[in-house]
């Protein structure tokens, strides 16, 4: 539990590494400022309204095509001006506005069922109509005026978003897309470290700090893009950034089967001349032609195509004089010439980028092929489907839904009988606080709290200086525009100037200096309320939802090797489309798999399992993955009758494996013994008319991958069983062994 808090301490004060956010700061307040401004400047009624509506659909617009923002901040204005209403109207009856709280509640918090987007503006329309019940109107005509105000205060920030400073609308899928050309640089460099002979556990180290970050890169840079072209006729950039963005996945599907096939070569295999050399300095220069193509991919203008020079021809070089002199044994020769091959291939990839970026800004070129595989939105067939799928308290939507309900209900009549100074900043906390697992509720209560404490404070010093109106204006559209910008850099600080900012204009609007110390006290009660709601309501543990996690990843190694087995066993070549959505299925589910994990770690536990095992199950389930990889990025494999009657029984037994094991981590069981793989390769065989001898005769390299991918199955499973044979540990054991 100590080393629980230290991390969380640790979280708290821990900055992202990105920028301000600079200029959605000062747009959101102008957004704030401007309505606030007009509005005691003419007397307008509803002047809160109109700051919150300018600054909540100001927050909504996250970039991409006008279409998509326009409906994005319209959809949001709409819902919070409804809020604002029925909120206003029932504030007056307790008996009522309780009931009505759970139920409007729950329903928006149920919202995230449609994605993202839709879960902001759930949180908005929640959060609006709990701040309409804590300050209700005398009547159905002040709550419609409340509800026009916040409509007035939404249109000006649509109106300065999307004509006043509109934001380019593909700058934020470039910046996505040379995001994934950055981590690609990133791996190379590493790679390149790598292989000029690092420790042994560097190559799992390798895997664990990039492949998972890169795939998450690349998701991002996708969602981004597909809501950038949602709406949009223009196709011409759209179509060029799709080809980088799918560049991009399979140049890092290249490095990580160039990196499969270094780790195979172990030590150097001439003591004359390591002819790895040539693929370090190729590797650098790959990374050099990655950060151009950030560059490139970022700026506006037109720019000189880079020329590199490199690929796999200095190996070619470097194996030829090796060969001359006998220096190389048939394995190792077939192995230094699929890295070359690799190399030659990846260049290939950068070429394609390279010409691609450079022809961004420009118009479409006539008779350009359109990429082959188009983002497609990942819209839901109809608006009850996932509504039916999610009504169970099986669902972590609707559990965090109900439990979100019932605790700003809880908050709602607490606040209004024992808080009635500004009781809606109990309930705002809950609803910010409050996130569908324990350990992420925990680290944001800390973040809110702390960070209001010290806004508080300021606001407090702030208050004993100056009480100059127009003094506390400027300082307020200050305040407002850093909250907004550090955002990205963290929540905490995020929370000390939005307090600050909050406090301030609650203290214009009243008249009361005296209103800091009301705005922590709140803060620390929605904050207990939060904890107490999460720990309490429909808790689930990390540890139960582990394993179906782990489980779904296994069974997306078991596809993955799959659409390569079957297409071997047909003597094909396996189909682009499907390897693309194999491995992408794979590094979600394995990128679900490591979150469970870094959740399980993170919530406060009284008992746990051991963790070995599962550290050791994601790290070799991303092992496999990258052996897979590299035997997708074969063009073909030997297909005489012998070759494909020993693969088809290593894929059998191999499929049938991977499903037992699954199996076995999901429902907490042994897994049943591995079967004997040696025989079906032919290891240590020598009856000349053993089936899998034809594989180590006909196909060298074939079979000393398929020998490292059951070394990799063979960890796994150790893991699997160790699981249920290890006594319960309370630390994270050292990093799992990385002899693949």
């Amino acid at each position: 539990m100590r080393r629980q808090l230290l991390e969380h301490a640790k979280a708290v004060a821990r900055f992202a590494p990105v920028k301000p956010a600079v200029k959605a700061g000062l747009r959101a307040a102008l957004a704030i400022f401007v309505p606030m401004a007009v509005g005691a400047a003419l007397k307008l009624p509803g002047e809160l309204w109109l700051a919150i509506g300018g600054f909540n659909t100001s927050f909504v617009d996250k970039g991409g095509s006008y279409h998509a923002r326009a409906r994005a901040m319209g959809g949001t204005a709409l819902a919070a001006a409804a809020a604002v209403v029925v909120g206003s109207l029932v504030g007056l009856y307790p008996s009522l506005s309780i009931p009505l709280t759970l139920v409007w509640v729950t329903a928006w918090s149920f919202a995230g069922v449609y994605g993202a987007a839709a879960n902001t503006t759930g949180n908005i329309a929640a959060t609006t109509f709990v701040i309409a019940v804590a300050l209700p109107g005398e009547g159905p005509a002040q709550a419609l005026v409340s509800g026009a105000a916040l409509l007035a205060g939404a249109a000006w920030a649509m109106v300065l978003s999307l004509v006043l400073w509109p934001i380019r609308p593909y700058r934020p899928a470039r910046k996505a897309v040379a995001a994934c050309f950055d981590a690609v640089a990133d791996y190379a460099e590493a790679l390149s470290r790598v292989s000029q002979g690092a420790r042994e556990d560097s190559w799992q180290l390798l895997i664990q700090e990039q492949h998972g970050r890169i795939r998450e890169t690349l998701e991002v840079a996708r969602t981004t893009l597909t809501a950038t072209r949602q709406g949009r006729v223009e196709r011409g950039r759209g179509e060029r950034l799709l080809v980088l963005l799918e560049t991009a996945d399979a140049m890092f599907m290249g490095l990580v089967a160039l990196a499969e096939e270094l780790e195979s070569l172990g030590p150097p295999v001439s003591a004359v001349g390591d002819p790895r050399a040539a693929v370090v300095v190729a590797l650098l220069d790959c990374a050099h032609t990655a950060r151009d193509l950030v560059r490139l991919t970022q700026q506006e203008g037109r720019s000189r195509r880079p020329q590199p020079d490199w690929d796999g021809r200095a190996l070619r070089d470097a194996l030829t004089d090796l060969d001359a002199r006998g220096l190389l044994t048939r394995l190792e020769r077939a192995r230094l010439l699929d890295v070359a091959r690799l190399l030659t291939e990846l260049r290939e990839r950068a070429d394609v980028a390279l010409d691609t970026a450079c022809r961004l800004p420009g118009p479409p070129v006539a008779g350009s092929s359109a990429p082959q595989r188009e983002l497609a939105e990942e819209a839901h067939p109809s608006l009850l489907e996932p509504l039916r799928a999610h009504l169970t308290l099986d669902s972590e939507v609707a559990r965090h839904a109900l439990r979100v309900g019932v605790t700003t209900t809880a908050a709602v009549w607490i606040s209004s009988v024992f808080l009635p100074n500004h009781s809606y900043w109990v309930t705002i906390t809950v609803l910010t606080v409050m996130q569908p697992y324990t350990g992420p509720t925990f680290l944001k209560a800390l973040q809110r709290v702390l960070g209001t404490v010290v806004g508080g404070i300021l606001a407090i010093a702030v208050s004993s200086w100056f009480q100059d109106p127009r003094l506390m204006m400027g300082l307020v559209f200050c305040t407002a525009a850093l909250c907004v910008s550090l955002i990205p850099l963290n929540y905490g600080l995020f929370t000390v100037f939005a307090t600050l900012t909050f406090v301030l204009l609650a203290e214009l609007g009243s008249g009361d200096w005296t209103l800091a110390p009301v705005r922590i006290v709140n803060t620390l009660i929605g904050g207990v309320l939060a904890l107490a709601g999460t720990f309490f309501l429909w808790q689930r543990s990390e540890e139960e939802r582990f394993p179906s996690q782990m489980a779904e990843a296994l069974r997306a190694d078991r596809e993955f090797f799959g659409v390569l087995s079957s297409a071997w066993q047909r003597g094909e070549a396996p189909p682009e489309h499907a390897l693309a959505e194999a491995r992408r299925k794979l590094g979600l589910a394995t990128i679900n798999a490591e979150t469970s994990f870094q959740r399980l770690l993170n919530e406060p536990r009284w008992s746990t399992e051991a963790l070995e095992p599962l550290m050791t199950l994601l790290a070799f389930t991303r092992r496999f993955a990258a052996v897979c990889t590299l035997l997708a990025s074969r063009r073909s494999v030997p297909s005489t009758p012998r070759v494909r009657e020993a693969l088809e029984r290593y894929a059998t037994a191999m499929d049938a494996a991977m499903e037992d094991l699954a199996d076995a981590v999901l429902h907490g069981r042994r897994p049943r013994a591995l079967p004997a793989f040696d025989a079906l390769l032919g290891w240590n065989v020598t009856t000349p008319d053993a089936p899998g001898l034809a594989l180590g005769n006909e196909a060298p390299l074939l079979q000393s991958q398929l020998e490292r991918l059951t070394r990799q199955l063979s960890a796994l499973h150790g893991a699997a069983t160790r699981r249920m044979e290890a006594p319960p540990s309370p630390a994270p054991a050292s990093q799992p062994s990385t002899t693949g």
